[in-house]
């Protein structure tokens, strides 16, 4: 299980190659994890969560995965490929 999972996040915060780590794959991937982590703290603290506070958390993580995928895209050319 445990070997798994490592191989599962280094393919996510790896390029092309899967030995080189990318850093817009790495600060985007912190980038949704601070998001989740700020808003389950956000309604811990009111104790609710409404319909437009669900529509704000989507949209907002939703930016945050489309900047990660748009930086990713713009830079696909200069990744090292894959031996």
């Amino acid at each position: 299980m445990k070997e798994g999972t490592v191989k599962l996040v280094s393919d996510i915060l790896t390029g092309k190659d899967n030995l080189t780590y990318d850093a817009a794959r790495v600060v985007g991937v912190l980038g949704a994890l601070a998001y989740i982590v700020f808003w389950t703290a956000a309604v811990w603290g009111m104790g609710r969560f409404t319909a437009s506070d669900a529509a704000a958390y989507g949209s907002g993580l939703g930016l945050v995965m489309v900047a990660m995928g748009s930086t990713i895209k713009l830079k696909e050319h200069s990744e090292p490929e894959p031996r």
